[in-house]
């Protein structure tokens, strides 16, 4: 009995390494062309983006340059029209008004 159920493992395992590289072997190709069209449409995507972008020339850097030394400036002319700051007071605890419990209106 031990050799017809070592013969039956041997052929059971051997029937299991068949399949798996047959499945294997259907799916590796459906995969990797899958993946490959990933990869063109990623590229082709990439391409695309790159020729459609628009890089600063040095008149944008200077016209930008322009306008953050005028915000400067302008904030700048702000502080100096603020008056001085002086020490805050020392916070004090509020009160609130003590308010008569309502009574029951008779009726």
């Amino acid at each position: 009995m031990d050799d017809r159920k070592s013969i039956i493992d041997r052929v059971m395992e051997a029937r299991d390494a068949t399949v798996n590289r047959v499945q294997q072997g259907v799916q590796s190709p459906s995969v990797s062309a899958t993946r490959e069209r990933a990869q063109a449409v990623r590229q082709r995507a990439q391409t695309a983006a790159l020729s459609q972008l628009h890089l600063a020339t040095q008149e944008d850097i200077a016209r930008i340059q322009a306008s953050l030394d005028r915000i400067e400036a302008a904030v700048n002319d702000l502080a100096k029209r603020l008056p001085d700051e002086k020490p805050a007071a020392p916070a004090r605890a509020a009160r609130t008004p003590r308010s008569k419990p309502k009574t029951p209106a008779s009726s």
